[in-house]
C-alpha cells in the first residue's frame, strides 16, 4: 500500500513540514514513530550498519604441519 505522506519525499528527501508531523485518519503524528510502528521504511531512513562484525583472522589458514615445507639447507631432511 502507498502511503500518501510517502508522496512529500522528493529524490529520498523530506519535503515536508520541518517537525516531520503527518496527519492520518484526522489524528497527528510523528512520522518517524509512525513508519517505526507500522514497518514503513522510510526513504531517508538510515540503513543499520553492524559494527559488532570483526574481521576473520586467516591464520588458520597457514600450514600446521611442517613437515612439507620446502628445505632449508638442500640435504633432503628440511630440519636445517
Amino acid at each position: 500500500m502507498e502511503h500518501r505522506f510517502l508522496s512529500l519525499f522528493v529524490d529520498g528527501k523530506w519535503t515536508g513540514n520541518k517537525d516531520r508531523s503527518i496527519k492520518v485518519n484526522g489524528v497527528v503524528h510523528d512520522m518517524d514513530e509512525y513508519a517505526k510502528e507500522h514497518g514503513i521504511t522510510l526513504p531517508d531512513s538510515k540503513k543499520k550498519i553492524n559494527k559488532d562484525v570483526k574481521e576473520k583472522d586467516h591464520a588458520d589458514m597457514e600450514h600446521k604441519d611442517h613437515s612439507r615445507d620446502i628445505e632449508v639447507d638442500g640435504d633432503g631432511d628440511s630440519e636445517g
